[in-house]
């Protein structure tokens, strides 16, 4: 973690030299030489932080090194802030709103004397590393790690063996060995099975591996090795050879030989000569025997436990892809790998034990097999109540059930029931942690900090990804915008990268996702939750309000960089907290249900100059007023006053010029008063403006060159001269627009989402909007419209399409089936007031989603020959529609059907034995509601 904290500052301290070169001439030199200082110590950094747990002395080391990198960023970046308000750029009264930044008087000797006391401190930390023995003097001078004393990390080893009957994989077993025995031509060559740690994959592979089924089917052999984090081919290889010698070729060479050399040489003796004689075999022999038994014989080789595709990449010569009935099967938790492996083959994603098979497996374990009956009443009663502790997780119930069978009295029941959580995360021996924390471990260092963060999210919070990655990039991790295939990505486009990544992990479970396929919703697993926390404040990283108590809270080693402030109860304990004890806070976050009784006084962000991430949900305070010292966080990336109860947005929220993500969507039953002050906020990507809003004075956008988002803006309320233009705008969504030329500017941009609404008094400015989307990919239209444009007015690239209240007096799907990209159309609300709807032959070529809405009106719709692609069909309270188009029997892709609220007669049609019922039989799954 020290090895990202570090490389992260590195990094954002070379942008800032880079963009703010004009305010840091005075101390560049020092800067530079700082910078410097920083990079030499992550060539050693990386031992040392993993050699923590070794001593306090290291451990405190490498905390106070991670203070040092920050202190570092924060020094020069109040610099340049300051230096830039002073000359005038941005916020010209910034220092007379903010008394605060005054009395510090940060000068040139100031910034220049606090650089050399961390060059100090840095100087006087590597000389205590080389006295440790961690890092030699010729190490630093060739700028390079040292291999001293470098912990050797454990390898993983596992092995086919199946000692017991595991519980709960019957289904996932028949499902792999269907797979694996098919033989129809084109099947896939490789099967994997992907999870997080603690799922049991290893478990599954057993069971396959020893099946009857496929020892019978696979007659040329089976393999088994374990890759682990270690890939060395070589031996991977020999493993694999050894294991496909032919069983029945060694017997009939020791039935060749003499009587008396025969009884005493054995097969075992006959596989170690073949492994002295393969391990002589070069490189290409190898690969050529290999991949000539697996195309003669029907072979199954296991790859166990495989991380990284770099490690596919250097086993992969030996397996032919083609031409064989050999297969592979590999357990990873990185689907990645498993995609690498063969992008057509299956991946069977393990999931958690069901509640019934989770008790199962504890009741065997521990409970089942004693013969007291009055005792186990008793064990069953709390072993019920501990299991909830273990998620479902099998290794987290086998590591519960071990340790419970140890327990024979009621007194060591009762001791692991009171201490259950401890005993399953804490406890040095038991294995739950120590799995998960592999999965960390291999993560690259700029995924530590992503992940890390997730800590701050309650249990079982569905964590939306828009704001989280907003806040990683608040945060600085991800520090600029990246470049592949030769297009500019954004950096939510990066941060969006990341997430799968971690999903792709296994780490993080995807929750609710979009149209498209991105991922909205994130959580963790209770227990990989409890890991990252544990992890979190173990490193120092992050801080919780409800969990810290004063005696912990003197313990910690380095300053308290985030906090979270999450609680259960409604009491008001805000109080309570102390925020003058953190002066270093980068981040804060308000994660207090919506109903909570808390509240803040006026004055509680005067201490936080240095935080960048505000995330104040569900804020409150008495005066309904967000406090005035707000205004001196100059260095806030991410603000988020999001349903808070705020009846004004302050002017002074004009000082906070680095701000990245502003959302205003406060109280939805007010309508606030927006000062003019965005102007100042040049960096500014993500700009929600409140629900209602009124402005004294025009909100001039013109300095907003790396706009994004711009969400409930009305354009009537802003001033944009003619030669401006949003380059990079991607989401708009407008209110109130009365006067399309309002929008002209925002609308002839690269805007990629368009959502239009309270657009009552204007259908032909809503007309408007539509015709000069050109690059819209997305649109929502809520209000009336009464008529479509002409097909060639939309976007050409349009997919997505939602009318709601539009009133529509003509059918619209002779307009909207002509549309060449559209794949999902949702018509909600009174969309269409007509009484009959037809969709044309040739009509929504890649059509796959149509959801049908409260088309009251609507009596008859016919599909004759259209929507080829559609996979889902939704139908919900069209009262009047009598039956469903006879055209859906010959709409063979559609995969999913679903009917709500209808008229009882129209149910009945399409039930089994119905008239309706041969045009949607062929639907795999019909819900009717």
């Amino acid at each position: 973690m020290a090895v990202s904290v570090v490389s992260g500052v590195v990094t954002r301290l070379s942008n800032l030299l880079l963009q703010e070169a004009i305010y840091l001439i005075d101390v560049s030199d020092k800067a530079h030489e700082l910078q410097t200082e920083l990079i030499r110590m992550q060539f050693f950094l990386k031992d040392a932080d993993a050699r923590q747990n070794e001593s306090a002395f290291i451990k405190n080391s490498v905390a106070e090194m991670k203070d040092l990198a920050y202190d570092a960023e924060d020094v020069i970046a109040t610099y340049a802030l300051t230096v830039a308000s002073r000359k005038g750029r941005g916020i010209q009264k910034v220092l007379k709103r903010c008394a605060c930044i005054l009395v510090e008087g940060i000068t040139v000797h100031q910034v220049g004397s606090k650089i050399d006391a961390i060059k100090t401190r840095i100087s006087n930390l590597k000389q205590s590393f080389q006295e440790y023995g961690i890092i030699r003097e010729s190490t630093i001078q060739a700028g390079g790690p040292s291999s001293l004393n470098e912990p050797q990390p454990e390898q993983r080893k596992t092995y086919p063996y199946l000692e017991d009957d595991p519980v709960g994989f019957n289904d996932d077993l028949d499902k792999l060995v269907e797979i694996l025995l098919k033989e129809e031509e084109g099947n896939t060559r490789v099967a994997s099975i992907c999870g997080m740690g603690g799922l049991g994959k290893t478990t599954l592979a057993r069971m396959v591996y020893n099946d009857p089924r496929v020892k019978q089917y696979f007659n040329g052999g089976c393999a088994w090795v374990c890759i682990s984090q270690q890939c060395q081919k070589r031996p991977v290889w020999e493993e694999i050879m050894i294991n496909l010698l032919p069983k029945e070729k060694s017997q009939e060479i020791i039935n060749l030989l003499p009587m008396e050399k025969s009884q005493n040489y054995r097969k075992e003796n006959f596989q170690n000569d073949q492994k002295e004689k393969i391990k002589g075999w070069s490189d290409g022999y190898l690969i050529r025997k290999l991949r000539e038994v697996q195309q003669n014989e029907k072979c199954l080789v296991v790859l166990d436990d495989i991380w990284k595709i770099e490690d596919w990449n250097i086993i992969c010569q030996v397996f032919p892809m083609k031409g064989t009935k050999s297969k592979i099967l590999l357990t990873s938790r990185n689907s990645d790998v498993a995609l690498k492996a063969d992008p057509r083959g299956i991946i069977h994603n393990l999931e958690c034990l069901s509640p019934e098979k989770s008790w199962e497996l504890l009741e065997k374990m521990a409970i089942s097999w004693r013969s007291e009956s009055e005792t186990k009443t008793y064990m069953k009663k709390l072993g019920k109540e501990m299991i909830e502790y273990c998620g479902r997780l099998p290794l987290a119930i086998t590591v519960l059930g071990g340790l419970l069978a140890t327990k024979q009295t009621r007194e060591g029941w009762d001791d692991v029931h009171k201490h259950v959580k401890s005993y399953l995360h804490e406890e040095q021996n038991l294995q739950v942690n120590k799995v998960l924390a592999l999965s960390y471990n291999d993560l690259p260092s700029h995924l530590k900090p992503c992940f890390l963060y997730l800590g701050h999210f309650p249990e079982d919070f569905e964590i939306p990804t828009k704001e989280l990655i907003r806040m990683w990039m608040g945060e600085g991790f991800i520090s600029q915008i990246q470049h592949r295939g030769g297009r500019e990505d954004t950096m939510d486009d990066v941060g969006d990268r990341y997430l799968r990544e971690l999903v792709q992990r296994c780490m993080v479970l995807a929750g609710k996702e979009g149209s498209f396929g991105r991922i909205k919703t994130c959580r963790m697993h209770d227990l990989m939750r409890e890991f990252c926390v544990s992890k979190a404040q173990d490193e120092n990283f992050l801080h919780f309000t409800n969990t810290l108590s004063m005696k912990q809270r003197e313990a910690q080693i380095g300053k308290v960089r985030r906090l979270a402030i999450i609680s259960k109860s409604g009491d008001n304990f805000i109080e309570g907290i102390k925020f003058n004890e953190y002066p270093y806070l980068r981040s804060l976050l308000h994660l207090l249900p919506q109903h909570h009784e808390s509240y803040f006084k006026v004055s509680r962000f005067k201490k936080f100059k240095l935080v960048r991430v505000l995330h104040l949900e569900y804020f409150k305070n008495h005066l309904r007023k967000l406090p005035k010292d707000t205004g001196c966080l100059i260095h806030l990336r991410y603000l988020s006053l999001k349903g808070s109860k705020i009846n004004e947005v302050p002017s002074f929220i004009g000082n906070l010029r680095c701000l990245e993500t502003l959302d205003l969507r406060m109280d939805f039953h007010l309508r606030l008063r927006v000062p003019n002050v965005f102007k100042y906020m040049k960096q500014l990507k993500h700009l929600y403006l409140p629900h209602e809003y009124r402005v004294r004075d025009k909100l001039e956008l013109a300095n907003l060159s790396y706009l994004q988002t711009l969400v409930n803006v009305q354009p009537k309320t802003i001033q944009i001269p003619t030669w401006f233009e949003f380059n990079r705008l991607r989401v708009l969504k407008v209110r109130e627009n009365k006067w399309a030329e309002d929008a002209r500017q925002m609308l002839e941009s690269r805007c990629r989402v368009l959502k239009v609404r309270k657009n009552k008094q204007a259908p032909d400015a809503m007309q408007m909007l539509i015709s000069r989307s050109p690059l819209v990919e997305k649109l929502n239209l809520y209000d009336p419209i009464k008529k479509l444009p002409k097909a060639h007015q939309f976007s050409p690239n349009l997919a997505k399409l939602t009318l709601h209240e539009t009133w529509l007096e003509e059918d619209p799907m002779p307009t909207l089936e002509k549309l060449p990209n559209l794949k999902i159309l949702r018509l909600f609300h009174h969309p269409f007031i007509g009484k009959h709807m037809v969709c044309s032959e040739g009509g929504f070529p890649l059509l796959q989603y149509l959801h049908l809405s409260d088309l009251v009106y609507l009596e008859e719709w016919r599909v004759e020959g259209a929507m080829p692609s559609l996979c889902h069909l939704t139908i919900d309270y069209c009262e009047k529609l009598k039956a469903i188009p006879d055209g859906l029997r010959f709409v063979t892709t559609l995969r999913e059907l679903e009917i709500k609220n209808m008229l009882a007669s129209f149910d009945v049609r399409l039930n089994e034995g119905g008239l309706d019922f041969d045009k949607v039989k062929h639907v795999p799954s019909r819900v009717i509601i």
